[in-house]
C-alpha cells in the first residue's frame, strides 16, 4: 500500500467508533437514507468516519426541524429545550439519546464547535413563534441559523480550517435555505407561513392573502423571480470564496456536490415559476447522483 493509502487507513482507524456506538451511528445513517436527502449523494464517496459524523449532524438537524414542522407535536418548545440539554450532555461526554451519543463521538472526533448547534436550535425555535419576516436582513438571519450553521459544522468535518471555508459555508447555507423556501412556497402558504420578506412582497405588488391562497398571479411570479435572483447571488458569492484556492476546493468537493444539486433545484424552481405553489419541484435521484459525481470529479469546482 502507498504511503498516502497507509495514512488514510491510519486516519480511519483512529476515528473508528467504539463498538457500543455502532448501533447509534447506524441509526443516524438510516435517518439520512430514509429522508431522501441530497446528503446521501453528495457525501457518499467520503471515508466512513466523515460520513458517519455528517450523518450524526444531519440526524440531529432533522430531529430538531421535525419538532417545528411536524403536525401535532406536543410541547414543541420543551422538546427543543430537551435537545439543547442533550447538546450540553454531548459536549460534556454524557449523552443519553441515540443521536446524542453519535453526535458526541462526532464532536470529539472532529472538534466541532458548539455555537452552530445553539444557533440552529435558536433558528428552529423561531419557527414556533414567527410566521413572517419583515426584511431581507431578517430572512438572512434565519437562513444563517438553520442552514449556514450546518455548513460550518460540515466544513470542520471535511478538515477545512477557519477562514475562506467558513465564508463559503455561510453563503452556501443561505443559498440552500432560500432554495428550499422557494421550493416549499406552496406548502408553507398552506400552513399560514410566509418566509419571504414582507418588504419584497410590497416591492413587487404581491398581496399577502394572494400568496396564502396560492394564486398563480403575475405578482407572485415577480416575487419568485426576485428571490431566485437573491439565491443566485448567494451561490455566486460562495463561488468567489473558492475561486482562487484549488486545494481548498478539492477538500470541499462534497459541499461542491451539494452546491451543484441545489443550484439545479433552483433552476427547476425558476423554470416552474408560480407552479411551485401547486406542485413539488424535485431533482430526480439519478440527476442528483450524476451532479454529485461530476462535482467530485471536478474537485468541487463549478461546471
Amino acid at each position: 500500500m502507498t504511503a498516502p493509502g497507509l495514512a488514510r487507513l491510519a486516519h480511519e482507524y483512529s476515528l473508528a467508533p467504539h463498538e457500543a456506538l455502532h448501533d447509534d451511528l447506524a441509526h443516524c445513517r438510516s435517518i439520512v437514507r430514509s429522508s431522501g436527502s441530497s446528503f446521501h449523494y453528495a457525501f457518499y464517496l467520503l471515508p466512513r468516519p466523515e460520513r458517519d459524523a455528517l450523518c450524526a449532524v444531519y440526524a440531529f438537524c432533522r430531529a430538531a426541524d421535525d419538532i417545528a414542522d411536524a403536525a401535532g407535536v406536543t410541547a414543541p418548545g420543551e422538546r427543543l429545550d430537551a435537545w439543547r440539554r442533550e447538546v450540553d450532555r454531548a459536549y460534556g461526554g454524557r449523552p443519553v439519546h441515540t443521536i446524542g451519543r453519535a453526535l458526541c463521538w462526532a464532536i470529539d472526533s472532529f472538534a466541532l464547535p458548539r455555537e452552530p448547534f445553539d444557533d440552529l436550535i435558536d433558528g428552529v425555535q423561531g419557527d414556533l413563534t414567527t410566521s413572517r419576516y419583515q426584511t431581507a436582513a431578517d430572512l438572512e438571519r434565519y437562513c444563517y441559523r438553520v442552514a449556514s450553521t450546518v455548513g460550518l459544522l460540515c466544513v470542520r468535518i471535511f478538515g477545512a480550517a477557519k477562514g475562506v471555508a467558513d465564508r463559503y459555508a455561510v453563503d452556501l447555507g443561505k443559498a440552500f435555505q432560500l432554495t428550499n423556501i422557494l421550493r416549499d412556497l406552496g406548502e408553507d402558504a398552506a400552513r399560514g407561513r410566509i418566509y419571504l420578506p414582507m418588504e419584497d412582497l410590497e416591492r413587487v405588488g404581491c398581496r399577502e392573502e394572494v400568496l396564502l391562497a396560492r394564486e398563480q398571479t403575475p405578482a407572485v411570479r415577480r416575487l419568485i423571480d426576485l428571490e431566485v435572483a437573491r439565491a443566485r447571488w448567494w451561490y455566486a458569492q460562495a463561488e468567489v470564496a473558492l475561486s482562487e484556492d484549488a486545494v481548498l476546493a478539492r477538500r470541499l468537493a462534497p459541499a461542491g456536490a451539494m452546491h451543484r444539486i441545489y443550484e439545479s433545484l433552483l433552476d427547476r424552481v425558476a423554470a416552474a415559476g408560480t407552479r411551485v405553489l401547486a406542485e413539488r419541484i424535485r431533482v430526480p435521484a439519478p440527476s442528483r447522483a450524476w451532479l454529485a459525481a461530476r462535482a467530485w470529479r471536478r474537485g468541487g469546482r463549478p461546471a
